[in-house]
């Protein structure tokens, strides 16, 4: 009798398996595009003057509110093009505030060298601003990628977490009372732009 109930215990065990779904399997993940995406009307690749201008129609503010700040010498895109380009725009009002960061635009474009590869907008944090700010995502973005409490849109979600992206993916992100979107494209490309100016062969 008891040489068939430890003959039972494995086909018990696998049987209750079926029924129960495993503790560390990961959640359903879904790709999505989100280049065409915009935060105030701004999209990754946008020129300086095009991300200006979206911020000044969002927020129905007139240029001189959207304060500019330029490169410093060491930054890449002083180097690339050689003379101060403008790396951030930022608007703040009352506790909101929108950032559009920018990389050099590669390959060299000395009309328009720039792009937006960074765009975040946050609002003062309450509970209730945390809420209605994934609503609204939700609603402008549509299904997410991934992400669960804090939502996450990208191309390449990871499917063996389900918790975020791929690092060369580009992705939007909400997190409590701020959007993140952001394109790691032009980064990369201004650091392999870079990599290949330092390019020598050794000679010893």
């Amino acid at each position: 009798m008891k040489k068939n109930l430890f003959a039972l215990a494995p086909a018990i065990l696998m049987t209750l398996s079926c029924f129960v779904p495993s503790a560390y399997s990961a959640p359903a993940v879904r790709p999505v595009d989100v280049k065409p995406f915009d935060v105030g009307g701004v999209k990754t690749g946008m020129s300086v003057e095009e991300a200006r201008t979206a911020m000044q129609k969002n927020f129905g503010v007139s240029a001189d509110k959207i304060r500019a700040s330029e490169s410093m010498e060491n930054q890449y895109a002083t180097l690339i093009y050689g003379s101060p380009q403008i790396q951030n725009l930022v608007y703040e009002n009352n506790g909101t505030r929108m950032q559009v960061s920018f990389e050099p635009r590669i390959p060299r474009d000395n009309a328009n060298p720039m792009a937006a590869s960074i765009i975040t907008y946050e609002i003062p944090w309450t509970k209730a601003n945390e809420t209605s700010m994934k609503e609204a995502a939700i609603k402008k973005y549509g299904p997410i990628s991934s992400g669960g409490m804090n939502p996450v849109w990208c191309n390449k979600p990871l499917p063996t977490s389900g918790m975020g992206c791929e690092s060369d993916s580009a992705q939007l992100t909400v997190g409590g009372t701020k959007v993140r979107l952001f394109d790691p494209a032009w980064g990369n490309a201004s650091r392999e732009y870079m990599d290949q100016q330092k390019a020598t062969k050794p000679q010893f």
